[in-house]
């Protein structure tokens, strides 16, 4: 709760900056007569900066209970080893920077626009910053990190604008002349959001209709219904302030601004609280560990089989309340574009919001039951499974142990894949979610690459354990031996034609820097330093 709270607050502080340096950016007829002030600007920054702190304390408690060490050694430690860390010294700076900029130079009203230009480059530099300690980023690297950071961008500089509107909205100078700039800038911020949204889900929740049964998936779903009022609303400013839509009161254009704010902050809330939630990258895994959304099991109009998915399939009930959403969103675009009274336009959409998600919830019904029981006569059959269309070489087995093995194999000579197998009397069988890839590796055009998984979640982990590293490469020569270097002490990997392998199931949670020690048969030890783990995901 602690974090959804941290969250909605630096996402509202940071759009409201946003939206008053974006304000201020614009000529004396294009902006506002009254703008924040100086005071307020500074305000915003020095909140952004608590926040940012507010991470870090809250995971210095974590830290401190669970290593048993003082708060203020807990307190260093993540400041000079986590992300978050980075992301509050980062951000601090940033915002040191910001604040000088505007304090120095808006007082001077023809500086005010540079004053501003430069603290928006600050405040993507700022957002980036950020999203260093962001979920895409723990999950994908430098490109989850990205795709973060351009969402979070977008958001900003399209709602930022919106709040300060709202505020101040009655004295805007010339509606025409504001629209004219405000619309670039609100189109190109909303086609950056959708983008870098559709991104970020592809890597946080593949399995979109199937994530409804978890509680992240219900919030997922109630944001992105709740992102359709909010272009509702962008359509009827476009039309107002352009004068071809209702011509409405300086009172009632106030109101609507503020109808739009108030669903933006909503939104807020929403997505501050999807963070408090386990993101599915595999449905069914997750089931295993937390329980099915009550919401979901209410709509459910039959039971669920064990270990069975839902699938989007409406029935004559779900047809005709989709039928009335789009009745509905219809209307409510007709009454944005005609009506002058901004509470039709919200009851319209209130009422379309709850038939929207009453639809959708009651067209999900009992879908596949993805749990593979098959056992295979040959690993070949069983790595197989899942790559039908692809070219798939088995290049090294090793058994660990008497009932389990490790595959390791090659996809369509681009990608590395190794994974463990169940050994039945009779055969081999996949386990549900026990597989790791380096994709592209052999187009990499190294003599080697390697990389480490971390695992906290799926079957490569040992349940007696807290977590579950996989180490997996390659060396186009021929390897003696491979030693993996974690926190200090050396594991020796198990080598064969080429590739590599190492899986250790622990309680300890190592550093993330660590290194591969390759000895080949003829030539040269190789050392290779890393500085991250994969964590629950691929390696691009």
């Amino acid at each position: 709760m602690i974090e959804a709270i941290l969250n909605m607050l630096l996402y509202t502080l940071l759009a409201f900056a946003t939206g008053v340096f974006t304000v201020a950016l614009a000529p004396g007829e294009r902006g506002l007569r009254a703008e924040p002030k100086q005071q307020t600007a500074a305000l915003l920054l020095g909140g952004i900066v608590v926040v940012l702190f507010g991470y870090v304390a809250k995971l210095a408690v974590t830290y401190a209970d669970f290593f048993d060490i003082s708060y203020l050694d807990a307190l260093m430690t993540v400041i000079a080893d986590h992300a978050v860390g980075a992301s509050f010294l980062y951000g601090s700076l940033i915002v040191v920077l910001m604040a000088v900029v505007w304090l120095a130079m808006a007082k001077i009203r023809a500086l005010r626009p540079v004053a501003a230009g430069i603290n928006l480059v600050f405040i993507v530099l700022l957002i980036f910053a950020i999203s260093l300690s962001s979920h895409s980023a723990s999950l994908n690297g430098l490109h989850g990190m990205i795709s973060s950071s351009l969402h979070m961008v977008a958001m900003a500089f399209w709602i930022g604008p919106l709040l300060v509107i709202g505020l101040y909205g009655t004295s805007l100078v010339n509606a025409l002349k504001f629209h004219q700039w405000f619309s670039v800038v609100a189109v190109f911020s909303l086609l950056l959001l959708v983008t870098s949204g559709f991104i970020m889900m592809g890597e946080i929740a593949p399995e979109y209709v199937n994530s409804w049964m978890l509680s992240y998936g219900q919030l997922l779903l109630i944001k992105h219904i709740l992102f359709i009022p909010l272009l509702v609303f962008g359509f009827r400013h476009l039309l107002s302030l352009s004068g071809k839509g209702a011509k409405l009161s300086l009172a009632e254009r106030q109101k609507s601004f503020r109808a739009e704010g108030v669903i933006a902050l909503i939104v807020f809330i929403v997505t501050s609280w999807l963070t408090e939630t386990e993101p599915p990258h595999n449905v069914l895994r997750t089931l295993q560990n937390e329980p099915m959304s009550p919401l979901m099991d209410w709509f459910l109009q039959e039971p669920l089989l064990e270990n069975q998915l839902i699938s989007f399939s409406p029935g004559i009930g779900g047809v005709l309340l989709l039928v009335a959403s789009a009745i509905l969103l219809i209307g409510a675009l007709v009454a944005a574009w005609w009506f002058k009274k901004t509470v039709i336009v919200g009851v319209l959409l209130v009422v379309w919001t709850l038939v929207t998600y009453s639809g959708l919830m009651i067209s999900a019904g009992p879908g596949d039951i993805p749990v593979n029981l098959t056992v295979h006569d040959t690993i070949e059959e069983a790595i197989a499974v899942g790559h039908e269309n692809e070219q798939v070489e088995l290049l090294a087995v090793f058994e660990e142990e008497q009932e389990e093995v490790f595959a390791v194999y090659q996809i369509n000579e681009r990608h590395l894949a190794a994974e463990r197998l169940k050994v039945e009397d009779d055969g081999y069988r996949k386990y549900l979610d026990a597989s790791v890839e380096i994709e592209n590796g052999f187009l990499t055009g190294g003599d080697q690459f390697m990389d480490t998984f971390m695992f906290t979640t799926n079957d490569w982990v040992d349940n007696e354990r807290a977590s579950t590293y996989v180490s997996l490469g390659y060396a186009d020569k021929d390897i003696e031996s491979v030693e993996i270097e974690f926190d200090g002490e050396r594991r020796e990997a198990n080598v064969k034609n080429h590739v590599f392998i190492h899986v250790e199931s622990t309680n300890e949670t190592f550093p993330e820097a660590h290194r591969y020690l390759i000895n080949p048969i003829n030539g040269k030890d190789v050392e290779v330093e890393k500085r991250q783990f994969i964590h629950e995901g691929h390696s691009h």
